[in-house]
């Protein structure tokens, strides 16, 4: 019971790196934070291949669709392209998801970066500026 509630928690920080990586086979339990874009990066990779694959085999369905005579054989290749498109649009869309999910990794990460450095991510305009110039620059508005 107390795996399930890790993968469990593993799902609610990171649904799309969990659902993904199941579906293409890819071991990511118990994946520390630091592994996280590396993971993420390998996954982005594994979609590309399924992509390249699947152009292929609809490269290879067109040029059977060319060459094929009868009605029968026309329905079947029609049948594997228009499966191959669905197939292509379904793998583009986990992998504009995928890496929508990177830059939101990267932004957290970048976040914790600037929080360990003692910066909260926001900055005045006169945050360069040393103490004794804070207070030795006037910013008066002439009002005539």
């Amino acid at each position: 019971m107390a795996d399930s509630s890790y993968y469990q928690g593993d799902y609610i920080r990171h649904p799309v790196l969990y659902e993904l990586s199941h579906k293409y086979g890819l071991q990511t339990d118990s994946v520390p934070e630091a592994a996280l874009p590396y993971k993420l990066e390998e996954l982005k990779e594994l979609i590309r291949r399924e992509i390249r694959k699947e152009l292929k085999i609809k490269e290879g369905a067109e040029k059977l669709r060319e060459v094929a005579k009868d009605r029968k054989s026309l329905s079947d290749v029609a049948h594997i392209v228009k499966k191959s498109n669905s197939k292509l649009s379904e793998l583009q869309a986990e992998l504009q998801e995928l890496e929508s999910q990177i830059i939101l990794t990267q932004g957290q990460g970048q976040l914790a970066q600037m929080h360990n450095n003692g910066h909260d991510g926001l900055s005045s305009p006169m945050s360069g500026l040393s103490v004794e110039n804070q207070g030795n620059n006037n910013f008066q508005t002439d009002l005539r």
